[in-house]
Parts: structure tokens; sequence; C-alpha cells
């Protein structure tokens, strides 16, 4: 497949949907997962105000003096929350051409630290930015548990299969900047982002009007993913990929920035519990496809994975 396909999601979305409406939805993210990896969705509920609002807020800033941003540097966090400046974060052994600010669940007392759990750290510039973010948060968290519902009836599986696994879902969020590239002093930099897939379940991303994703598709060719204004864009990560036992497979992506403009885009993570337990689902396991992967506890594999991707940052 060389094109992205584009899924109406208002059947998830209204309590007794009509089951034909259902059952034509659940194909096409079956479709979309088994074939590409990666799908828009329409007609999602949130307003184009927010969404607006959210863009603005987060351009505004990353526009802010880099003395003002590194007041809520990633290195004043033991959970890795916060921000990290330009070209410093590391993909395939090479640095990424991008800042970004990290959110996770915020809660006000920090916890021990082998339990990512505590406080974000939040800008206090734009002065409305907190309440923007916390609210897109609630609204992604709320959008990410309708799209699991779908990906259950697209495995054929009870549509709350995911539900337990899921019921205190420790997501993160996270503002990214791409300016233009040009050459400068800091070597061995290459992409806005490395070629990756994600670590986690579900991904839905929102891109402001600047193109840059490319996905490489089954046939391993590289092919854009344009902006549809509108949509987000959805895309299954590693954890759905091991729950299926390869059924449905993570696709690896990456982010090429424009030599003229900068793009910016918001993805949240939409994720397991941290104690849930991650084993191949029973249907997706027989004789001939046994169960590629061992049973994964999340909240163990996502701190090591976060030392790992953080490593050249918090030493």
């Amino acid at each position: 497949m060389n094109k992205i396909p584009i899924i109406d999601i208002k059947p998830l979305l209204i309590p007794n949907s009509n089951s034909k409406l259902l059952h034509k939805t659940s194909i096409a993210i079956k479709n979309a997962c088994k074939n590409i990896g990666f799908f828009y969705i329409k007609n999602h509920h949130i307003k184009p105000s927010h969404i607006n609002n959210l863009l603005f807020s987060t351009h505004k800033f990353f526009n802010l003096s880099i003395k003002e941003k590194m007041k809520i540097h990633i290195k004043n966090s033991n959970i890795y929350r916060g921000y990290t400046p330009l070209g410093e974060e590391f993909t395939n052994d090479k640095y990424d051409w991008h800042e970004c600010v990290d959110f996770g669940p915020n809660l006000k007392k920090s916890q021990p630290k082998n339990l990512l759990l505590g406080p974000n750290q939040w800008p206090k510039n734009p002065n409305n930015f907190k309440y923007i973010l916390k609210k897109h948060w609630k609204l992604m968290n709320s959008l990410g548990e309708k799209i699991t519902e779908g990906l259950a009836m697209s495995l054929k599986l009870p549509k709350h299969y995911f539900k337990n696994f899921m019921n205190k879902s420790h997501s993160y969020m996270r503002i990214s900047n791409y300016p233009p590239y040009k050459n400068n002093t800091k070597e061995n930099i290459k992409y806005g982002i490395g070629a990756h897939i994600d670590y986690g379940f579900l991904t839905i991303l929102l891109q402001d009007n600047i193109s840059g994703l490319e996905i490489k598709n089954f046939n391993n060719k590289w092919i854009k993913a344009p902006v549809i204004p509108g949509t987000f864009l959805i895309n299954i990560g590693h954890m759905i990929q091991r729950w299926t036992n390869n059924y449905y497979k993570a696709t690896i992506h990456r982010v090429i920035p424009s030599q003229k403009k900068t793009r910016c885009s918001i993805p949240f993570f939409f994720e397991p519990n941290l104690d849930s337990i991650i084993t191949p689902i029973e249907k997706f396991c027989t004789k001939k496809n046994p169960a590629y992967y061992k049973p994964l506890h999340f909240g163990k594999y996502l701190k090591k994975t976060f030392q790992t991707s953080y490593s050249s940052i918090i030493k």
C-alpha cells in the first residue's frame, strides 16, 4: 500500500452506534493495520478551535528564548519530563534535529523513581499553555480509549478486551519543533528524528500545516504522510505487535526536516498501565505460528526504554 487511508471513526464515538457502521469501521482499521500500520481519522469530535489554540500556543513556546525554555530542562526531572534542546536526542547513533517537551501523567508529589511517576514541568509562558495542554491530554486519553475499542473489534476480540490493561494508562504527550535544517557546528545529524518504531501501544499525532513525516511501507519504500486538515494520524506501536504476535506490526517512520520552514507536531502516546503484562494473545499463537515474544512487564520495559533514549542527555 502506497497511500495512508482515512477512516471515519464517528461510529466508535456514538453510543449504541449502528452495528453495520461499526463493522465497516473495524474492517477499515484492520486493513490499515495489516497493510501499512498508519491511518488518518476524521469525525473525531475534537473542535478545530482547540486544535488552533494548541498549535498557536505550542509555536509561541518554541519561539521563546533558549534561556526561558531551559528553565524546564529535562535534567531537572528524575522521571524524564521537560524540555530537550535542539539536536540533543539520539536515534540510531545520530542526533535528531528537533527540540521537544515531554509530559506524563501528572502527580503533585514525586514518587519513587522506578515508578516513573510524579509531577510535570510546566512552562510559565505562554500563561495559558498549562491549561491547554491539560485539556488536550484529557481529550486524547478519551480518544485513545475509543480507538483502542476499534482496534479490539478489528482483531475480532471483545470491544473492551484491552480495558483492564489500559484503565490506568501511563500515557505520554510530547510537543515537538523541527526548525529548518542548515549546516551547523554539530556533527552526526541526519534527520528531524531518525527511523524508528514507536515503543508503546498507540500514537495519536497532530501535525501543523508543514509536512515532513515519512513511513516505510511493507515493500521497504519510503512514502510521505501529508498533512490532511481536520484529521489526526494514528499509528500502532510495538506493544500491539507483541500482543498480536506480529499479526499487526509497528511501522518504521522518520521525519525529514524542511530546509525553509519550521514544522510542529504533537504526538500523544496512549499506553498500557505500568503494571500490565504484555503477552501474545492465545488466538494469534498456533503450532505454525508459535509465540514470538515472552511476557513483558510494561513499566520495567518503559523505564529501560527511557534510560536508553535519554542516555545522551541525562547521565
